[in-house]
């Protein structure tokens, strides 16, 4: 039994990185942040920018885990809220941007037909995913 929680927790710790080391990389990749201090003009403020984000997911992921239960009450949830709407909305308008490179990414692998089922495979694979999450694992 102390083998199997043990290969347990190390499975968990490595699958946890692997998904923190890739929202941060797609995060660098689309490069919401340089872009956004950019536009701003704080860019001095980038490090900061960088490391608020990575201890929101980490605190996020505590929280979500554990169940902590916070109370501050409506205006907090309020603030939350409106800032939770500005990160979503800054990351589908670079998604939208990272769209736009979709033609030159199929001329590099030469793909000429098939673009359209390569969208329709991502985005139904986000529906199963999401199906799955939602409905499946909490009966």
């Amino acid at each position: 039994m102390l083998i199997r929680s043990v290969i347990l927790m190390v499975y968990g710790l490595a699958a946890g990185a692997l998904i923190a080391a890739s929202f941060l990389a797609f995060l660098s990749m689309i490069g919401v942040i340089p872009r956004l201090a950019g536009l701003t003009k704080t860019i001095k403020y980038a490090r900061t920018y960088e490391n608020c984000i990575a201890l929101g997911g980490i605190l996020g992921t505590a929280v979500y885990i554990y169940r902590w239960h916070i109370p501050l009450g409506w205006p907090i949830l309020i603030i939350y809220g409106v800032f939770g709407g500005i990160c979503v909305g800054c990351l589908v308008g670079a998604l939208a941007e990272m769209l736009k490179s979709l033609p030159i990414f199929s001329r590099r692998l030469i793909i000429r037909d098939g673009i359209p089922y390569i969208v329709y495979a991502i985005a139904l694979g986000k529906i199963f995913g999401c199906y799955i999450q939602f409905y499946l694992e909490r009966k």
